[in-house]
C-alpha cells in the first residue's frame, strides 16, 4: 500500500515537543482505524517535509512508535503499522432510512437566455505557443513521472486477461476503490470502506450522475456564488431551481441559506443538494471555517438535504493546519464526497470517483450503468498500481515541493510590481490563486487581458463566475503550477507593462 500524506497538525506554540505531538497524533491515527495494520507509513524525510520539521523529530517519533508497538520496521518492506497497534475502533452504523431511488430525467435547455446559465469563458485570444499561460488548473504535466506511470500500465497489461478486457463492474475496481478509500482515511481523516466508492470519468461525472439520483422537478439545488460555470451547467441542466448563496470569507454563508431560497419564490424544504468546494473554494481560494462546516452539516440534517463536497486541490494545502474533509465530520452520512486525479496526475486520465452514504450507493449505481456502464479498466488498474508501488504519494510529495516555490515565486512578483495595488485571495490552497488589481478600479477585466494578449501574456478574468455582486475592481485567475519560476517572474513583469498602458492610476 504506498504512503501518502498524514493528517498531523503541530501547534508550534505548544510546550509539548514536537516529535511527541507527532509521536501522539499519529498513534491516534492508528486508534481510530485511518492507519490500519500493514499501511505503510511516509518516509522520515517526507513526513518532515510535509510537517516543516527537521527529520530528526520524525526519526524520533517513529522511534518512540515503534517502542509502544505502533509501528514495524523489516528489511525490504519499510516501515509499516503493526498489528499490536490497533486499540480497537468503532464501526459507524449505516442509517436506516433513504430516499426512494429516482428515475434520470432528460435534460433541459440551457440556452433560454438566463445569466446563470449562459457558459462563460474569456473572449478568445490567439497567441504564440510559447505565450505565457496563466490558465488555473493545468498541473506540472513536465513533471509527470511518466516511466513509472508506463511501468504500472506494462504491469498491468502483462497479467491482463480475458476478465480485465471485459466488463468490469459499474462501480470500479476492487483494487483501486480499495486503494481510494486508504488515500482518504490516511490524507482526509474519511473512514470509508471501499463499497461506498465508485469510480467515474472524472468528479464532473460523479456530480452529473448525484443530480440524476437526487433532483426532481421542484426541488431547489443551492450552489456557492461565485462558481465554476461548468457547475452552474450541469445543475442548471436539471429540473431543480438552482439558488446562489455568497461565501465570505470562512466560506458558503450558511445562515443565508434560507432567506436567499425564500427570496428566489422557494421553501427551503425543497432544497436537496448543496454544493461547496471547502478545502478550496473556486475561485475565490478561500477555506471554509470549522463553524461554518459545523453549521452546514447540521443544516442539511435538518433539512433532509445532501452536500455535495468537492474536493478538488485538496492535496496541495500551503499552512500549517489542514482540515480534514467535510464529509469526515460527526454525521456525514449526509455528505457526499468527490475526488479526481486529473490536477494531481493528468488531465486526460478522467478518473474521479464518489464516496457515498450507503443509501445512495445502489441508486448512484444504477444511474452510472445506465450511462456508461462502466469506467476504463486497464487505467484503473494501471492507477491502483501506480498507488500501491508509492509513485503516487512521491509524485505528490514533489510537485508540492515544486508548486510552493512556483506560488511563492508569483507572490513575489505581483508584490513586486504591484505593491499595495493589489489583493490576493486563496494563496493557502489549490493551484491557482484569485488576483485584484485595486489600483485598476474602474478599468474593465477585458481591457487589461487584451492588453496583456498582446504581450502574449493569457490571464483570465473573474467577474463571469459571480451571480450576483461581482468584484468592483478587475479581477483574474492566475494558474501558476504549470510555470516555471522565470517565466511566472516574465509574465507578472510583461502584466504590469500592460495594466500601466491603462489610463487610469498606475500601480505603484
Amino acid at each position: 500500500m504506498g504512503s501518502t500524506e498524514l493528517l498531523i497538525m503541530l501547534d508550534r506554540d505548544s510546550g509539548v515537543p514536537l516529535q511527541r505531538q507527532v509521536s501522539d497524533q499519529f498513534a491516534a491515527l492508528v486508534r481510530s482505524g485511518r492507519l490500519r495494520p500493514g499501511d505503510t507509513v511516509p518516509a522520515s524525510r517526507v513526513l518532515a517535509q510535509q510537517l516543516g520539521v527537521s527529520r530528526n523529530v520524525v526519526l524520533r517519533a517513529y522511534e518512540l512508535l515503534r517502542a509502544n508497538g505502533f509501528l514495524t520496521a523489516r528489511h525490504g518492506s519499510g516501515t509499516r503499522v503493526a498489528d499490536s497497534g490497533t486499540t480497537g475502533r468503532t464501526t459507524p452504523v449505516p442509517p436506516t432510512t433513504s430516499r426512494a431511488p429516482l428515475s434520470p430525467q432528460p435534460p433541459r435547455p440551457t440556452d433560454t437566455g438566463e445569466g446563470l446559465w449562459q457558459p462563460w469563458e474569456p473572449p478568445p485570444v490567439q497567441h504564440a505557443s510559447h505565450a505565457l499561460d496563466f490558465r488555473h488548473g493545468t498541473p506540472a504535466l513536465a513533471s509527470f513521472p511518466v516511466a513509472h506511470w508506463r511501468q504500472s500500465l506494462n504491469t498491468v497489461l502483462n497479467r491482463a486477461d480475458h476478465a480485465m478486457l471485459g466488463y468490469g463492474p459499474a462501480e470500479g475496481s476492487p483494487a483501486l476503490r480499495a486503494e481510494i478509500a486508504t488515500l482518504v482515511r490516511q490524507s482526509r481523516a474519511l473512514d470509508a470502506g471501499p463499497d461506498r466508492v465508485v469510480v467515474t470519468g472524472g468528479a464532473t461525472q460523479a456530480m452529473d450522475i448525484l443530480v440524476r439520483t437526487l433532483i426532481e422537478p421542484g426541488d431547489v439545488v443551492v450552489i456557492e456564488d461565485p462558481s465554476h460555470t461548468v457547475l452552474r451547467q450541469i445543475f442548471g441542466a436539471s429540473r431543480a431551481a438552482v439558488v446562489p448563496v455568497p461565501v465570505d470569507d470562512e466560506g458558503l454563508r450558511v445562515p443565508d441559506i434560507d432567506a436567499r431560497v425564500r427570496e428566489t419564490g422557494h421553501d427551503p424544504a425543497r432544497v436537496r443538494l448543496v454544493y461547496v468546494t471547502p478545502s478550496h473554494q473556486f475561485p475565490t481560494g478561500r477555506v471554509m471555517s470549522r463553524a461554518r462546516r459545523r453549521a452546514l452539516v447540521a443544516w442539511a440534517r435538518e433539512r433532509g438535504a445532501t452536500v455535495l463536497e468537492d474536493d478538488y486541490h485538496n492535496e496541495y494545502t500551503f499552512t500549517e493546519e489542514r482540515l480534514p474533509a467535510l464529509a469526515a465530520e460527526p454525521h456525514q452520512d449526509v455528505v457526499v464526497y468527490a475526488g479526481s486525479f486529473s490536477k494531481t496526475l493528468f488531465p486526460a486520465l478522467r478518473l474521479g470517483y464518489a464516496i457515498l452514504p450507503r443509501p445512495l450507493v445502489r441508486p448512484f449505481l444504477g444511474v452510472k450503468w445506465i450511462t456508461d456502464r462502466l469506467t476504463p479498466t486497464i487505467e484503473q488498474e494501471a492507477l491502483a498500481d501506480f498507488i500501491a508501488r508509492g509513485a503516487y504519494a512521491r509524485h505528490i510529495s514533489r510537485t508540492s515541493r515544486l508548486y510552493r516555490q512556483r506560488r511563492r515565486r508569483l507572490l513575489e512578483a505581483l508584490d513586486e510590481h504591484f505593491g499595495a495595488g493589489v489583493r490576493i485571495s486563496g494563496e493557502s490552497a489549490g493551484l491557482h490563486v484569485l488576483v485584484t488589481l485595486t489600483a485598476l478600479r474602474g478599468v474593465a477585466e477585458d481591457e487589461i487581458a487584451r492588453r496583456a494578449a498582446a504581450r502574449e501574456v493569457r490571464i483570465y478574468p473573474a467577474s463571469g463566475y459571480y451571480v450576483q455582486d461581482p468584484p468592483a475592481e478587475p479581477s483574474f485567475l492566475m494558474g501558476y503550477a504549470a510555470l516555471t519560476p522565470e517565466r511566472i517572474t516574465e509574465g507578472v513583469a510583461r502584466l504590469a507593462a500592460a495594466a500601466r498602458e491603462t489610463d487610469l492610476p498606475r500601480p505603484a
